[in-house]
Formats: structure tokens, C-alpha cells, sequence
């Protein structure tokens, strides 16, 4: 396995559990605090100082680790003035002082000060890692930063977005409640550590487009970097997942467009979009590795807790001792099985769906869906572009009418551009053919080989011989 960290990188993932747990532990110190403290002074100031401490010590991590103390120091005391304008005291000042164009001037004051700290870190990052011979000094610092700023979104999750799905199992009663909102900040402290891996990961290949896009080199995947593969991109997945479901949503009502909400939007489309190519290769290349074809078994990866099965199968399966061209002559048999299992299981699905339903309320519509998406896995299966196609069309289909109703041009094209493209309804549309896009790409990787494609043996032999 080629070397994916530097030595400093290395330092700052070794003991970056210990960062989990003070994320953890602060974050639900902050929880018991917002809702049970005493409405004081002091309890209001020990929030705001956790909420910095916890939120500054991620940037500062790296340089803690690495004994560069000093930069560390400084970057964490550079995040206080951001905290400091984004506390109510700002509403108190404009109250009395009466400040004209308040609004835009504290925005001002606290975009800045929240950039001012990212350019130092990306400046003390940058000197610390080894550049890139290819691209400038200017060019290499302006991606650094660039990415170092998309990360800086993607580092927090909303817990409401994730409580929405599991409140129920708290039922009525207070301490269960408690309980489970401290299981989801454990979780999003999970995927912040996460993040802060990936971005560390991602740091060495962010200059070059083709190794950005495509995360993991063709190389044999050991069970070892499976398990952590996995275990620190499936969190990631699975929460940017969850929130841009809720984004999506709540985007649809909404017709003010944010900046900063935008900015957020993005981002995590962006390491979505990332992660799961990461995530689905690393699936695809660990069935190379083993010389073996799990298919329907891979998919099942995407469903939170089933997939521990697939996740431990992966791990400990042993590498096939049959020759490549045994592999490769059962590959379309196997494939074929899996499909029909995958769409019998689509099948008892959306059967149980229509039938779960009062008679009164019952729609074929559940069958139009099922119908989309069996074409969609064959062509999944098949074919290498259907991931340009395949999730474009099955949003177009499933959501005609409203994406009809996004270009209707009745009242105009000056209406169309207020209402439509200046605002979160043209960022929801394409949030949602990202998400399809995630999907189907990670499907894609479950069921595909280049050996259904392009039917060379000796090619296709070739190739999966650099896992061996």
C-alpha cells in the first residue's frame, strides 16, 4: 500500500481520537448547558468559550500535534473576534447606538474575521507540508485556501437534521432523549474527525483535478485500509447525506438566497460528491483485490447499521485462490444473479410500500418509481457512462412536474431570474441531482467490472492484476 500521509499528517492522526472525545465531550457539555444551566452570565460565557475552544482547537490540531505551539496558540486566539461578532451583543450595540447599515456591516465584520484565521492556517499548513513541483507557489497556496475554506462548512452537522430520523426512539421520556442526542454528537464528532482526516487526505491530491475526482489510485486495497476507508468515510456520507435531504427541503420554501448558506450548501456537495467516488472505488477496488464479486452484498454497504455485514465480509474475506481467469469467466453469471436479487428485493420493497398504505390513499406511483429504478441498476450494471446519464434522467422522470415548474416562463424571464434563480430553488434542483448522483455512482461501483464493457479478457486480466 503507497504511502497516502506525511510524517506530520501521521502525527496529527495518531492520537486523533483523544480530539473526538474533547469534541464529544464539549459539545454535549454545551447541549446540557443550553438547555438545563441557569439563564446567567457565567454559564452564557462558558458556552461561547466551549463552543470556540472546540471549533478552534480542530484548526489548531495539526500544529498541537506537530509541536508547532505557538501557531497553534495563535490560530485558536484568532477565531475569538469571529466569536465575539457572532454573539447577541451586536444586536445590543445597534440597539443603542443606532448604527445605519448594521446589518451589512456586522456580516462584513464577521466574514472577516472568520477568513482571517483560515488565512493563517492555510499559510502555516502550507509551509509545513511539501509543495507541489508542478504549480506555482501563488497557484498551490490559492487551492490551499480555497479548500481549506469549502472544508471549514463541512466540518459541523446540525444534530436536529439527524434527531428528525431517531427522535422517535426517545419516546416521551426525558432521559432517553438526553441520551440520544449524546449518541449524535458523539456521531458528528465521529464525522468531524473524519472530515479533518479526509481533509488531511485530500490536502495531497486537491492540485491536480484527475486525482481530486478520482480519490484512491489504482493500487490493492488490504483489509486494513478497507476498515478505515470505510469507518471514516461512511459518517461523512451518511451526515452530508441527511443534511442535504434536510437542505434540499427546506430550500424548496425558501425564497431568500444567503450567501453564507450557499457557501455551506456547496461545500458539502462537494465533499459529497467526493467521498462517495472515494467510497465506491474503494468498495469496487477491495472486489478486485479479493478477486471475488459481491454485488448486491456491496450495495447493501449504503444502508446505515446493515451495513456492518458487508463492512465485516470485506474485511475478512480471504483473497480467491482461483487464477484471474477463473475470476473473470464467472463475473457475468454472478452479476446477473445479483441483479435479480437486488430487483426482487426492489420488488418486495415497493410491494410492502403500496400495501402498507390505507386503500384510500393507494397510488401506482410507487410502481412507476420501482420501474425506474430496476432500468436504472441494469444500466448501472452495464454500462460505464450510465452515471453521466442514468441519475439525471431518473430525476427528470421522477420529478417532471417540478422541474416543469422550475422553467415556466409564464410570468417572464425578469420573474423567472427573481424568483427562481436568485434564490435556494435552483440550489435544491441541483442538490437533488447530486444526491442521485452519489447513489447511483456508488450502485455503479457494486455491480460494474470494466469486463462487462469492453469483453477483453487479457485487458481486463491485466488491469486486475495491479491489486494482486
Amino acid at each position: 500500500m503507497i504511502s497516502i500521509f506525511t510524517n506530520q499528517q501521521q502525527k496529527a492522526i495518531n492520537s486523533i481520537w483523544v480530539l473526538g472525545i474533547i469534541i464529544a465531550l464539549l459539545q454535549i457539555s454545551n447541549y446540557f448547558i443550553n438547555n438545563y444551566g441557569p439563564e446567567t452570565l457565567f454559564y452564557n460565557y462558558l458556552w461561547e468559550t466551549q463552543n470556540w475552544f472546540l471549533e478552534s482547537l480542530i484548526f489548531a490540531w495539526y500544529f498541537y500535534r506537530n509541536k508547532m505551539t505557538a501557531k497553534a496558540v495563535i490560530i485558536q486566539l484568532l477565531f475569538i473576534p469571529y466569536y465575539i461578532f457572532k454573539s447577541e451583543w451586536a444586536g445590543f450595540l445597534d440597539y443603542h447606538l443606532e448604527i445605519e447599515n448594521s446589518a451589512q456591516i456586522y456580516t462584513f465584520l464577521n466574514f472577516t474575521t472568520f477568513l482571517i484565521p483560515l488565512i493563517l492556517f492555510t499559510i502555516f499548513y502550507f509551509k509545513a507540508e511539501t509543495k507541489p513541483a508542478s504549480v506555482s507557489k501563488l497557484k498551490s497556496m490559492l487551492i490551499q485556501f480555497i479548500f481549506t475554506f469549502l472544508f471549514s462548512y463541512v466540518l459541523s452537522s446540525d444534530p436536529d437534521s439527524l434527531y428528525k430520523y431517531v427522535g422517535s426512539f426517545a419516546g416521551g421520556s426525558l432521559y432517553q432523549k438526553d441520551i440520544l442526542v449524546c449518541a449524535i454528537y458523539a456521531l458528528i464528532s465521529f464525522k468531524t474527525v473524519s472530515v479533518l482526516i479526509a481533509f488531511l487526505y485530500l490536502s495531497n491530491r486537491i492540485y491536480t483535478l484527475k486525482k481530486l475526482i478520482n480519490p484512491i489510485d489504482v493500487q490493492a486495497v488490504s483489509a486494513n485500509f478497507f476498515k478505515w476507508g470505510f469507518s471514516i468515510t461512511y459518517p461523512i456520507l451518511l451526515l452530508l447525506t441527511i443534511e442535504m435531504v434536510a437542505s434540499a427541503i427546506s430550500m424548496s420554501f425558501s425564497s431568500e438566497l444567503k450567501i453564507a448558506a450557499v457557501f455551506s450548501v456547496v461545500s458539502n456537495l462537494i465533499f459529497l460528491f467526493i467521498s462517495a467516488r472515494f467510497f465506491a472505488n474503494l468498495i469496487q477496488f477491495r472486489n478486485y483485490t479479493l478477486k471475488n464479486y459481491f454485488g448486491v452484498i456491496n450495495a447493501v454497504s449504503i444502508l446505515p447499521l446493515l451495513n456492518l455485514g458487508p463492512f465485516f465480509l470485506l474485511i475478512f474475506a480471504k483473497i480467491n485462490p482461483a487464477p484471474i481467469s477463473t475470476y473473470i469467466g464467472s463475473l457475468k453469471k454472478k452479476r446477473n444473479i445479483h441483479l435479480i436479487i437486488y430487483c426482487a428485493l426492489l420488488v418486495l420493497y415497493y410491494v410492502y410500500q403500496y400495501f402498507s398504505m390505507d386503500k384510500e390513499i393507494r397510488s401506482f406511483a410507487v410502481f412507476y418509481k420501482l420501474i425506474v429504478f430496476v432500468v436504472s441498476i441494469i444500466a448501472l450494471a452495464r454500462f460505464k457512462i450510465s452515471t453521466k446519464i442514468i441519475p439525471f434522467l431518473a430525476v427528470i422522470i421522477l420529478y417532471y412536474s417540478d422541474i416543469k415548474d422550475l422553467f415556466d416562463f409564464t410570468d417572464g424571464f425578469l420573474s423567472f431570474i427573481k424568483h427562481k434563480v436568485i434564490s435556494f430553488i435552483w440550489l435544491a434542483t441541483f442538490s437533488t441531482f447530486v444526491l442521485y448522483y452519489v447513489i447511483d455512482y456508488i450502485l455503479h461501483k457494486c455491480f460494474y467490472t470494466e469486463y462487462f464493457e469492453n469483453k477483453n479478457e487479457e485487458e481486463f486480466a491485466a488491469y486486475i492484476e495491479k491489486f494482486q
